[in-house]
């Protein structure tokens, strides 16, 4: 089973600086569409491919990147390529759209 690995002010430049895919997900505690769609998502991240980068911020406590990447809902799924903001997928959504999402990405390298 994969871990997705909690990210904040202090550490996503790893996110930032990682040559590759990376997929986010901003949530919070107190968000029930967040913990209603929590375990889809988990599932989600466990079929990716060993080189995605697969993490997690919790809006409540980075700030800086929520307002840096303008999540004004919840939850909200952020995929870079090289370190770049490519893909912003907002709200709930079926595994699929993230897997569609993925693909195409792969496709334009």
């Amino acid at each position: 089973m994969r871990k997705l690995t909690s990210y904040n002010e202090d550490n996503f430049r790893d996110i930032e600086g990682y040559e590759g895919i990376s997929v986010v997900r901003f949530s919070a505690p107190w968000c029930p569409p967040c913990r209603a769609s929590e375990e889809m998502f988990s599932k989600f991240v466990e079929r990716l491919e060993d080189d995605i980068q697969i993490g997690k911020v919790n809006v409540d406590q980075a700030p800086v990147l929520t307002t840096k990447y303008e999540i004004w809902g919840l939850p909200s799924v952020l995929i870079f390529h090289e370190g770049q903001l490519v893909k912003r997928i907002p709200g709930v959504k079926p595994s699929a759209v993230y897997v569609q999402a993925i693909a195409e990405i792969k496709k334009g390298q």
